[in-house]
């Protein structure tokens, strides 16, 4: 015969591990409404944070783009952008750099959608022969001839600012800030590595 003491311990024993699972997972779930910042202000806060973790070097203070990247086409949710500017034509280092961007962008996965290849060219120095060949190789790369002069002003007294006489590529936000940036020595995988982190904690952009 079982002893209905017995039975009792069992069962409240059994509600304590239920009780206990479901606050793990109102816990999980509560710090993830806290973690996930919701403004620009937090993911900066957070890319501050967890700079560390970076490859890419942090833009500070972070630039807004949006005068040169407002005539993107419109999609029907703002995307993340790789953005490669500088330079003098598009150079040997210049096609490695957008070769590893794409390589990048393929290597995605499910986070591809997410993401957009920019280049912009020196307006006044554009081969229209070079740019149909990266057209080419690129097929899902937009291409905006810009004035350095306007990209000079905005990266001027940044941590980011530098001659522009070697292109150099920007992880730049939904809503055109550029946050982290990468030269030509920088490794492809580092690129990847630091997207991945930045839209892990921007799920909602």
């Amino acid at each position: 015969m079982v002893d209905n003491s017995e039975i009792t311990v069992k069962q409240r024993g059994f509600k304590y591990q239920i009780w206990l699972m479901l606050f793990i997972v109102a816990g999980v779930i509560l710090a993830g409404f806290v973690i996930v910042p919701k403004t620009e202000e937090q993911r900066q806060q957070m890319i501050d944070l967890l700079g560390t973790t970076n490859i890419g070097e942090l833009v500070k203070p972070a630039l807004d783009f949006s005068s040169i990247l407002d005539d993107l086409p419109v999609t029907d949710k703002p995307k993340w952008k790789v953005v490669t500017v500088g330079g003098i034509g598009c150079s040997q280092s210049c096609e490695d750099m957008l070769f590893s961007g794409r390589q990048v962008h393929m290597l995605m996965g499910s986070m591809t959608g997410r993401v957009e290849r920019v280049y912009l060219p020196d307006v006044a120095s554009v081969d229209p022969l070079k740019m149909d060949e990266l057209r080419a190789l690129h097929l899902f790369l937009t291409i905006m001839p810009t004035s350095p002069k306007l990209v000079a002003q905005i990266i001027a007294g940044s941590s980011a600012d530098w001659d522009m006489q070697e292109p150099r590529s920007f992880v730049v936000t939904p809503d055109h800030k550029a946050v982290l940036y990468y030269t030509k020595d920088h490794d492809g995988s580092g690129l990847l590595d630091d997207l991945k982190h930045l839209l892990k904690y921007s799920p909602d952009r």
